[in-house]
């Protein structure tokens, strides 16, 4: 009986189940039901009737054995393609969602450069979420959940620092209306000064007119005297807290940074890419400690 149970085993392991299923009809029947056939018939000469009943059956059943086997090997091929288109529509969904990815992360840098409008910004952020959405549809749970991880923090961080930039972005709008307001008060001095050399070149400046032209002009040079002042004070207050914001967003960019790798790791799996992990992430962390050096470089160049 373990003799038995072994070759079915055996069949089962090489083919699968319905292999098995047909192999041991077949096995049972030709150890169970031909010998004692033919122990019956060993008292006597079998017949030729005997031996051609025996061969149809047998034909019949390794031709429907046959059969079977045709159709587990159809069904695994069937498998096998589905598999394969599978993996075929992971690649394009995890290739387009990793440029996404990338250019959403990017958004958390360029928040601060004050000239891009808040319009611009939001529109980058969100155009692409729709590609970074399909994981959740192709990607298995370790993969969901790393993605899931990783926007999670992109958002978080991306509704942190607007709520600062709104400041500093406040304040550019000020140093503008002022510089407007000082080079306006700038004209009017140069205009007084043309005015009043034309007139003293066609004889018409009299003093009471020089008079009232000078206090015009000393009106218009205190003015801008007292927006230059404004503009230097806004300027002081405007460049250190904009550097500190450059570096905050720097900061989360890298830390964000840091969460990509699980993601990473988990759709080259399912894509069968493998990679060691540690090999990996160490390349990964060696440029993220690059960039972190080359930015914190850069920020004591121009604080000197």
């Amino acid at each position: 009986m373990i003799d038995e149970i072994q070759v079915i085993m055996s069949l089962l392991l090489r083919y699968g189940f319905e292999a098995a299923v047909a192999g041991g009809v077949v096995f049972l029947l030709i150890k169970s039901f031909l010998p004692g056939y033919l122990s019956q018939k060993g008292k006597n000469l079998a017949t030729q009737d005997d031996i051609e009943s025996i061969t149809y059956k047998v034909e019949l059943v390794k031709s429907s054995y046959a059969e079977l086997l045709e159709e587990v090997k159809s069904n695994n091929q069937i498998k096998i393609a589905a598999i394969s288109r599978e993996k075929i529509i992971k690649k394009e969904v995890y290739m387009d969602a990793i440029e996404a990815i990338t250019i959403s992360q990017s958004v958390i840098s360029n928040l601060a450069n004050l000239n891009l409008t808040e319009e611009k910004i939001s529109k980058d952020f969100s155009c692409h979420s729709g590609k970074i959405a399909r994981v959740q549809l192709v990607g298995e749970k370790e993969t969901v959940r790393a993605v899931t991880t990783f926007t999670a923090a992109i958002g978080t961080a991306f509704l942190d620092l607007m709520l600062e930039r709104g400041a500093l972005v406040g304040r550019k709008a000020d140093i503008e209306r002022t510089q407007n307001f000082r080079d306006r008060h700038h004209s009017e001095i140069e205009r007084y000064m043309t005015l009043m050399k034309t007139m003293n070149v066609d004889g018409l400046l009299d003093q009471g007119t020089k008079d009232n032209i000078n206090k015009c002009m000393l009106f218009e040079g205190d003015q801008r005297e007292y927006y230059n002042k404004e503009l230097e004070r806004l300027w002081t207050i405007q460049n250190e807290e904009h550097l500190v914001f450059v570096k905050k967003c720097m900061d989360k960019f890298f830390d964000i940074s840091i969460l990509l790798p699980p993601a990473v790791l988990s759709a080259r799996k399912e894509l069968d890419l493998e990679i060691e992990a540690e090999d990996y992430e160490n390349i990964f962390n060696e440029n993220i400690i690059k960039g972190r050096e080359a930015f914190d470089d850069f920020v004591t160049k121009i604080s000197v």
